[in-house]
């Protein structure tokens, strides 16, 4: 197996950050362990050559996918891109706790120091953890929490890339909360996850998310592609012509708790897409406005698929 030998700069464990070991400077391994498949990586503590103070890298270049480092030791530095493009993008994590011993706590790459990015301990109630990237990248130090090499341990962390408009190097909290444009509501429509047409029943916050969730009567399922709730009534990727008439037919979409999303009264077109395990609201035009904006979009040639009601 040809190896590959990696310098990578040393970083200690200071005050703030609960006295991080100095990880390494030197790692070897095998030029097959460092790439995940573009959108994923897994891998074992046990399987490496990397020492319990050694840094192994992984290049991913991917909008979204997961982390799944069994018997955690050392640390990963992961390496965050947007697929076939140099854009900022704004990053979300997720680390998935299993209830056991806690696997690994995340930093930061910052320009001069490493930041606090998650710890089972960090006294926050937040369970997705956000950052912007710079210069189109973003690095994320995972670090193995001490265990006995012998109970299974995962390191389980999805991550998710929403990339900023064009010139845009700053994150703005508002930009999800407006309305789409013409030109992002076709968009939103031919890419969505789901498209459905339905009613609020009723919102929920929940805090430790920072999220409001929707709950949605479904008057009619026009697209579904990730989730398995209707599996039993739409082939994936079909596009039913007739109403869906499962009237009980409930379905919860997520909106950014900041925004705050009210019980609207009438029916929508919800197109959303999925993150982090929650599907999270794209674009959400009234049936009346969406009917008339599908003819236009057409004529203009603005719809890359098929617009429909």
């Amino acid at each position: 197996m040809r190896l590959v030998f990696l310098k990578m700069c040393n970083f200690w464990r200071n005050s703030v950050l609960n006295h991080l070991l100095l990880l390494g400077c030197i790692v070897v391994l095998s030029s097959a362990s460092i790439l995940g498949d573009e959108c994923d990586w897994t891998g074992s503590g046990l399987s490496t050559v990397t020492t319990e103070r050694g840094v192994t890298p992984v290049y991913l270049r991917c909008r979204t996918g997961r982390i799944t480092w069994l018997y955690p030791r050392g640390a990963l530095r992961v390496l965050l891109r947007l697929p076939g493009q140099d854009r900022d993008f704004r990053a979300c994590v997720k680390v998935r706790e299993d209830g056991k011993k806690p696997a690994a706590r995340l930093f930061l790459e910052g320009p001069r120091s490493l930041l606090k990015l998650y710890s089972h301990n960090d006294g926050s109630t937040k369970t997705i953890r956000c950052f912007n990237s710079k210069n189109g990248q973003a690095a994320i130090f995972v670090e193995a929490m001490e265990n006995d090499g012998v109970s299974k341990v995962v390191a389980d962390i999805e991550y998710d890339l929403q990339p900023l408009p064009r010139g845009i190097h700053a994150y703005d909290p508002n930009e999800e909360c407006r309305p789409c444009t013409a030109e992002e509501l076709a968009h939103a429509f031919c890419t969505s996850d789901l498209v459905t047409r339905g009613i609020i029943h009723g919102v929920e916050q929940h805090h430790t998310e920072e999220l409001s969730q929707m709950s949605i009567k479904i008057t009619k399922l026009i697209r579904n592609t990730v989730d398995e709730t209707f599996s039993d009534d739409i082939e994936t990727n079909e596009i039913p012509e007739a109403e869906y008439d499962k009237t009980n037919k409930k379905i919860t979409i997520s909106v950014a708790q900041h925004c705050g999303v009210s019980h609207g009264v009438g029916e929508f077109v919800f197109m959303a897409r999925r993150k982090l395990g929650d599907l999270r609201l794209q674009c959400a035009p009234r049936l009346e406005d969406w009917a008339k904006l599908i003819g236009s979009l057409s004529e203009e040639g603005k719809a890359h698929c098929v617009l429909r009601s």
